[in-house]
Order: structure tokens, then C-alpha cells, then sequence
């Protein structure tokens, strides 16, 4: 493990402490910004002096200043003046009202990864408690790894990551990683991709992370995030993390909505190219690992790697007002790898070096159009395929593909028609999780003259066949605002809207898969009726026992079956923001229904908020609300596919398979009726805002019941159909979770010796018990177990997953415009956590009862950085080159482990680098 002096430690982090707004801070006096006042209180007065009507939702302004405007400006001057820096804009309606909306992104400087002067490119936040925003240049200030959506929430304060789900080991993957939103399964959080649900809901807790999930017969590795989103298409990302809108529902943990960018006023484009490689990496393993890992045959130990993505956008507007963007990237890691343990290897084109690969490829095109009066169209196509290529190890000819991702596409049309607005969306997306193979056979051999490439005692060829599994969907959403209006003292906005969604869910074995195994030492391969067994028999003599040959004995058949369920799912709001004196009351009310799972759900929410000194400076604000969850199509599929397999068993070499009377599989899981697990939340916090700084802190806690877990059941009374070991899904999981987050930041740039600096600092303490670990988990929670000393439930044990008590994270940025250059940085300290070790079990009672010990693992805290540099060129064009330095101290972070074999150390430091053209 690597280690730096702990002066040469602390010097280097004073010196990035040295440059980051704390250090402007203490330069203030020499940049003090005008006398500025709430945004929202100074655009209602100019409105009204002006003798305009405007109206506008609350929350677009909430946390933002203006300055004082000079008497008698003209109406457009003056809102252009208070509007400056905050990409909103006030636009005209028909009947001579104003609205104040968000700008269209062709009004903001295109395909630009900088901001204009007054932008902190840090996180907002939400009214209400609600959450953060990104936008784009908040999405490209930080450092971006492999462009998912994660990487781009390590900063949000009630996101938790896995331990083992970034690790050293494994830093040739380029899937999105999960995580959890204030204590909740990772699985029950909602994606949205331009307001369209991008779930894979086929199973999403069989993930690609463990040997066993990939290399399975029968099941094929899901992801909650069905499609690999890349930040650098996105407009914006909106993080709903408590009071969330009653426009929202099918989660539990909390809501991640994309918005893709759109296209600007003029032709613009941008071409872009990063890369990252191991041999730039400083790698950490446990040392007793070093062999595995150089050695290794299997993706879990990726000794070396090569990762490239490429990426083109081009954008623009016909003279018909008709805006067009299209962005193509490719990301390739090639992962190469050992084919055998041991040294071993066979000849020919089976070599013992293989090289396993990852692609994702994102493909979009956009269309939006503005007839000037009030209707606003758009269209979109996204395809974003993912291709992971594997291998079996020690197996010959063993390669497959496992393929996920899929199409999307979604049709909108918004008409305002005076107070009104009304948004339509038609939504459609097709995603998979399946697998190709190369072949239809599998075939374990004992080692012989002719398979003498086995590790052990066994010489194995082929894979394990192909599946399909998707996930379809195709719904319309209308959804309709009502400008603000005035009842008696009271203001109020009204939102309403409903949606109807088919879904359907699909499992296929397009083929029959053959697995062979047993071999039995034999002295001939002639059937019974004269013909040779040239597929399961072999007269190579084996290299250890008696005999000649050997014949393979048991025969396990996967017959090419589908199966398919389907339903409609259908949603209705409504919600009024009621604004009263210096209270903000936000009631709403949610219906989901749901025929595939016979599920109807109720759902009331409520937000409160309180400007306590009339200054929109100092904001209360408060929430009890329900949440219900969503349920996933593996309840429904798993018991038929698990009866397509067919047993057979011979005794002889001159047994003819056709001639064996063959068993057919029973389930192992038995369906019931399930509820949709649910979640009561109560939230309280406050929002500060000072001349410089802007201080959020909040508490939301959460009950969740109901929720999904697999329980053991007695003997099945129809044998034919079940196993005696039978299964099934109940809704007995249950979980409280208490969350504390506090952030301050800077409210503007603050500037000094020429240099504009940006501030976010965060912290969390997170409390979570729960009786289950997931929807498939198995453990009886009511066992008996002796915890250090003292006898509990192994439901009463601490979480060890996704669960670090307390965290601090600092995002600050630096920018020297006038060189060109900005410096960003983010450094993370992470509590420790305690996990467990399970010894010899006593006999407690005539009750075996294990016996458990508490592991404290350290605490963790990392530097990640990158530096940009941009150069101008004629024309508004512009070249640039970014450097980013993860753990740019190379510590030593262990995240997990109690033996050498499942130890877990966050990567050392690495690179990406990415240059870029714009134009």
C-alpha cells in the first residue's frame, strides 16, 4: 500500500486549501458586491411599477438576489438587469401578462462548458427542502470519471454510495454505479429521462458486480438504471430527495430527473475525446492479493485496462424556427485478462490471454419548435445499447455477451392559451437485459489427453446459452399548470395532470441449452443401437483414475421457452402552492393504480414553507408526506422460468439420452399477492441566505413498511409444481431511517487577485435499521445470534452496506479567466463503519446459534481534482484540454473486507484525461 509522509500530506492540502474561496474569504473587503435584494420581492415590485401583471412560481426564485435597480428603466432593460446570470427570462403572453421561465438553452452561450461571470457552477437547491439542481456547468465543473449520473451526485450530501461498488479492483468498468437517497434500497429510486422512466425493472438487485450473477445459467445481470446516462448530454440534473411534488411516484428512495440539452439559435458543435488508463494508475491491494490480481483470470481482479470515449454534438435552427441537436458518443474499456488460473492454456487461438470488453453507446437527436403564440413542440430519439463481453474462466470457448440499454423516444406539445398551460408527452422505451452466446452447449470433461486444459478436476468448454429479457413501456402524460391567481388574502398556483402507461415484461430462451457433466471413466462410446457417442463420450485416456475414456452422465437441458407479463399502470395529481402573507402551504394528492400487481396507492403530500423576516433571506420549511414504491417483474417471471429445466441421468455409455426418462424442474418460488411497500416521511429544515454565504440544513426521517423480501415457506401441498425448499415474496420488510444534512456555499463568485472563487461544503449523519438487505434476500432475519456477547435477532444487526453514519464533503472552484484556466476540487471524509465476522456457532437451547463479532473498518477521505485549461480561437471557437486526478494522494482507503479474498480499497490515483474542440 502507498503511502505519503504525513507532512508531505498536510502541506499539499493546505496548499489546495490555499486557493479555494476559504482564502477569499478573507479577501472580501477587497470585492464587495452592490447592495442586492431578493430576486422574487424585486421583480414583483418592478412589475408593479412598471403596471405589468407577472406572475411566476416561487420556487424559480427562491435563494437568488438581484441589485438595485437605477430609477426609470424601461421595462425589457430593467427585467433583463435583474434577470442577468440566472437563466431565467420574463416572457409575454397573448393577453399582455407576463412569466416569468427558465431559458431555452439556445439563449445560453451553446455547447459551452463555461458560465457568464456570476455563476458558482455548484449545486442549487430546491424550495421546500426538496433537493439540488445541476445544470450544465455545475455538471462540468466537477470531475466526471466514466459520465454517469453517480459520479456526478457524490456531493449531494443524502446520496450513499456501496463500499465495494467502486474499487480498485474492478476500475475498468464503465457502468453507472447505485446508490441510495436517504437510507433507502439503492432500487427504489426513480430515474427520469426527460420526464420518461429510464427503470429497468426486470430484476435490478441481480446486478453484474459478483462472478456468480454473471456466470448463471438461468438469470442474466439487470441494473436499476436502465440506460447508462451521460452527463455531458444533459441540460440539467434534478435531485428530489424529500418533500417531492406529487407530480412524482414509483419510489421510496428519491427521484433523478435528466432534462437533454436543446438546441441553440445558431450552428454550433463540439467534438470531444477522454481517456484513462491503468498504466497512469497508482494500484492498491491488500499484499497478500498482489499475485491474484496480476494473475487474474476473472473480471473481479482488473490488473490493467483501457478506457477512450469519443463524442460529437452538432446543433442548430432552420429559417422555420425549427431547432435541431444531435450527439453521438462511444465509450470502449478493453479489460485484457488471463484465460486460465495457474498458468494454464490450451493451443491454438485459445491462448491463455483474453481480453474482455465494455461499450456503451449513446445516440440522440432532438427536435423542438416554438410557434411564438403560445405552442411549443419537441421530439427526441435516444438509443443508448450497452455491450459488456465476457468469458467464462478456465473454460475454452466460453464468450458472451451480456446486452442492456435500449431505445427511447418521447413526443411533447405545450400550449399556453392564457393562464393555462397544458404539456403532453408521449413516452416510449424498450430496454434489455439478455445474453448472447457463441454456443448451445456446455460441457465439463474429467481432464484427458484431449481437454487437458482443466484447473483441477475438471476441463470445461462452452457457455451457458442466450436469454432475452426486456422491459417495454409506452405511456402519455398530460400535465396543467395555472398561473398564479388571487383568492381573497391568498395566492395560489395550481398544478393538476394524469398519465395511463402499458407495460410490458418479457423472459426468453430463444434455443435449447445443453449442459453436460459427471464423467465416468468407460472403455467404450457405442450406443445400444451400434451408432458412436461422439458428443458426451470421449476415448482420450484420462490423465488421472482407471479407464480409457469417460462419458458424461448427467445431462441438464434448458428448453426454448418465453414468457411474458403485462399490465397498465395509471397516475393522477394535483397540487396548489398556496402563498399566504409569509407562508408557502404546497397540499397534493397522488393516485397510482396498477393492474398488473392489482396495486392502488394513495398518496398525500404536504410541504411548508416560512420567510420568516419577509427578506426571502431566512426560510422554514417542513413536509409529511407518503411515498409508495414500485415492484418488480422477477416476482412474476421467476416461477416459469425455472420449470424449463429438464434433468437427465444415465448409467451407462450405451445409454442413448433419447432413451432417459428426463425430470423436469419445479419452482422454487410460489406467487402471492403483494402490496406496494410505502414510506412516511417528515421533514424540517432551513434555508439562510447571508451577503456571501447560503446555509441549508434539514432532517427527514422515514418509515418504510411493507416492503418486499423473500421468505422460506413450509411443504408445498402440489409437489409436482413447487420444491420442497419452496419460496416466496412477502411484504414483510420493514426499515426506519433518520438522515441530517447541513450545506453552506458561496452565494456568487467572490474574487481576488483575479481570480473568481466558488465554495460548497456538506455534511450528513445518517441513522438506518432495517430487516433486510433486499428484495431477494433469503437470510431468516429471525434467527437467533450471539453479537458480541449478547443475544439479538440478526434483524437487530448494524447495516453494513450503503450506509456510512456521518460524511463531509467540499466542492470548491477556482477560476483565472483571464488565463483561461479553472481548478476544481472535491475532497470527501467518510466515517468509518462496523461490519460483522461470523465464528463457531454454541448450542443455545437446542438452538445452533452463530456467533458474531463487530469489524470496525477506518475511516476514509479522499482529494479528487482537475484543472482545464481553454484557448480561444477566431470565430468564437475554442480548443481545451482537462486533467483529472482521483485520490491525488494516493490513500490507502480499505471500504470493506475480513480476509484477503473479499477486501475492497477505493482506487488509487488515476487519470482521465479529455480534450475538446468547440466551434
Amino acid at each position: 500500500m502507498t503511502r505519503l509522509p504525513h507532512l508531505f500530506t498536510a502541506s499539499a492540502l493546505s496548499l489546495a486549501l490555499l486557493a479555494t474561496p476559504l482564502f477569499a474569504h478573507a479577501q472580501a473587503a477587497d470585492a464587495v458586491a452592490p447592495a442586492s435584494v431578493p430576486l422574487g420581492r424585486a421583480l414583483a415590485s418592478f412589475a408593479s411599477q412598471q403596471g405589468v401583471a407577472l406572475a411566476f412560481d416561487p420556487g424559480l426564485t427562491a435563494g437568488r438576489t438581484a441589485p438595485v435597480l437605477a430609477p426609470d428603466q424601461p421595462l425589457e432593460a430593467g427585467f433583463a438587469q435583474l434577470l442577468a446570470g440566472t437563466g431565467l427570462r420574463v416572457t409575454r403572453r397573448a393577453d399582455g401578462s407576463y412569466t416569468l421561465e427558465r431559458a431555452a438553452a439556445g439563449r445560453m452561450p451553446a455547447l459551452r462548458v463555461g458560465a457568464d461571470a456570476g455563476s458558482t457552477f455548484l449545486p442549487a437547491q430546491l424550495p421546500f427542502g426538496q433537493g439540488q439542481r445541476l445544470d450544465q456547468e455545475a455538471l462540468q465543473a466537477q470531475v466526471k470519471g466514466n459520465g454517469d449520473i453517480a459520479t456526478a451526485l457524490r456531493g449531494n450530501p443524502a446520496v450513499q454510495f456501496s463500499d465495494s461498488a467502486r474499487s480498485s479492483r474492478t476500475m475498468g468498468e464503465i457502468r453507472p454505479a447505485d446508490f441510495s437517497i436517504n437510507g433507502a434500497p439503492f432500487y427504489q429510486n426513480l430515474f427520469l429521462l426527460d420526464g420518461a422512466s429510464i427503470n429497468n425493472d426486470i430484476d435490478p438487485t441481480y446486478t453484474a458486480q459478483t462472478i456468480a450473477n454473471v456466470n448463471s445459467a438461468v438469470d442474466v445481470p439487470s441494473a436499476a438504471q436502465g440506460i447508462a446516462v451521460d452527463v455531458d448530454l444533459l441540460e440539467s440534473l434534478t435531485v428530489y430527495d424529500a418533500n417531492v411534488p406529487a407530480a412524482y411516484g414509483g419510489f421510496t428512495g428519491g427521484v433523478i430527473d435528466a432534462q437533454s440539452r436543446k438546441a441553440g439559435d445558431a450552428l454550433h458543435g463540439k467534438v470531444w475525446m477522454r481517456m484513462a488508463r491503468s498504466a497512469w494508475d497508482q494500484v492498491i491491494t491488500n499484499p497478500t492479493q498482489a499475485e491474484s490480481y496480476e494473475e487474474s483470470a476473472t473480471f473481479a481482479y482488473q490488473p490493467a485496462y483501457d478506457k477512450l470515449r469519443l463524442g460529437a454534438r452538432l446543433e442548430g435552427r432552420t429559417r422555420g424556427g425549427i431547432g435541431v441537436i444531435g450527439t453521438l458518443s462511444h465509450t470502449r474499456s478493453d479489460i485484457p485478462l488471463r484465460a486460465y488460473a495457474n498458468g494454464q492454456s490450451t493451443s491454438g487461438n485459445d491462448v491463455n490471454r483474453r481480453t474482455q470488453l465494455r461499450e456503451n453507446t449513446a445516440a440522440t437527436v432532438a427536435l423542438d419548435w416554438s410557434s411564438g403564440e403560445g405552442l411549443d413542440l419537441t421530439a427526441s430519439l435516444s438509443y443508448a445499447p450497452n455491450d459488456d463481453r465476457y468469458f467464462i474462466m478456465n473454460t475454452k470457448d466460453s464468450w458472451f455477451d451480456i446486452r442492456s440499454g435500449g431505445p427511447t423516444a418521447k413526443l411533447g406539445a405545450t400550449w399556453q392559451q392564457g393562464a393555462w398551460t397544458f404539456r403532453n408527452s408521449l413516452n416510449y422505451s424498450d430496454l434489455e437485459s439478455s445474453r448472447r452466446s457463441e454456443g448451445d452447449t456446455m460441457k465439463n470433461w474429467r481432464p484427458s489427453k484431449e481437454f487437458n486444459w482443466g484447473i483441477g478436476s475438471t476441463s470445461s468448454i462452452g457457455n451457458w446459452g442466450s436469454v432475452d429479457q426486456n422491459d417495454r413501456r409506452i405511456g402519455y402524460r398530460l400535465g396543467i399548470d395555472r398561473d398564479a391567481f388571487t383568492l381573497g388574502n391568498s395566492t395560489h398556483t395550481v398544478q393538476f395532470g394524469a398519465g395511463v402507461q402499458r407495460r410490458d415484461a418479457s423472459y426468453e430462451r430463444p434455443n435449447d441449452q445443453y449442459i453436460y457433466q459427471g464423467g465416468v471413466a468407460t472403455r467404450s462410446c457405442t450406443l445400444a443401437d451400434g451408432s458412436i457417442d461422439t458428443v458426451s463420450c470421449s476415448l482420450s485416456p484420462l490423465l488421472t483414475g482407471t479407464g480409457t475414456g469417460q462419458y458424461l452422465s448427467q445431462l441438464f437441458i434448458y428448453h426454448a421457452g418465453a414468457f411474458e407479463v403485462s399490465g397498465t399502470e395509471y397516475e393522477a395529481w394535483v397540487q396548489d402552492s398556496i402563498a399566504l402573507g409569509r407562508w408557502t402551504l404546497r397540499p397534493g394528492l397522488r393516485l397510482d393504480r396498477n393492474d398488473l400487481f392489482g396495486q392502488t396507492d394513495l398518496s398525500p403530500r404536504l410541504a411548508l414553507s416560512w420567510d420568516v423576516l419577509g427578506d426571502e433571506r431566512t426560510l422554514l420549511n417542513a413536509g409529511v408526506n407518503r411515498y409508495y414504491g414500485r415492484s418488480f417483474f422477477s416476482y412474476l417471471l421467476r416461477e416459469g422460468r425455472e420449470r424449463l429445466r429438464e434433468s437427465k441421468t444415465r448409467s451407462r455409455a450405451s445409454t442413448a439420452w433419447e432413451d432417459v426418462t428426463g425430470t423436469w424442474n419445479v419452482a422454487t418460488n410460489r406467487l402471492r399477492d403483494l402490496d406496494s411497500p410505502y414510506t412516511d416521511e417528515w421533514t424540517l429544515g432551513i434555508d439562510q441566505q447571508f451577503e456571501h454565504l447560503q446555509v441549508h440544513a434539514k432532517y427527514v426521517d422515514r418509515s418504510t413498511r411493507r416492503d418486499v423480501l423473500r421468505r422460506k415457506v413450509g411443504d408445498p401441498l402440489d409437489t409436482t409444481l413447487y420444491n420442497r425448499n419452496t419460496y416466496e415474496y412477502t411484504n414483510d420488510g420493514r426499515s426506519d431511517a433518520q438522515t441530517w444534512t447541513l450545506s453552506l456555499g458561496s452565494v456568487r463568485p467572490l474574487e481576488a487577485w483575479g481570480m473568481q472563487n466558488s465554495w460548497q461544503l456538506s455534511a450528513d449523519y445518517t441513522d438506518v435499521a432495517r430487516n433486510y438487505n433486499d428484495y431477494e434476500d433469503t437470510v431468516d432475519l429471525t434467527q437467533l445470534v450471539r453479537y458480541e456477547g449478547e443475544l439479538m435477532y440478526r434483524y437487530q444487526l448494524p447495516a453494513t452496506d450503503y450506509l456510512r453514519p456521518w460524511s463531509v464533503r467540499l466542492s470548491t472552484r477556482t477560476a483565472v479567466p483571464v488565463a483561461g484556466l479553472t481548478w476544481n476540487n472535491f475532497f470527501r471524509v467518510q466515517a468509518g463503519f462496523e461490519g460483522t465476522v461470523t465464528g463457531a456457532s454454541e448450542i443455545i437451547d437446542g438452538l445452533s446459534v452463530p456467533t458474531l463479532t463487530r469489524r470496525t473498518y477506518p475511516r476514509t477521505w479522499t482529494w479528487d481534482s482537475n484543472v482545464e485549461y481553454r484557448l480561444p480561437l477566431p470565430r468564437a471557437q475554442e480548443a481545451y484540454a482537462r486533467v483529472e486526478v482521483m485520490n491525488v494522494l494516493n490513500r490507502s482507503n480499505q471500504t470493506s473486507g475480513t480476509t484477503a479474498g473479499n477486501t475492497y480499497y477505493e482506487p488509487g490515483r488515476s487519470f482521465w484525461l479529455e480534450l475538446g474542440y468547440v466551434f
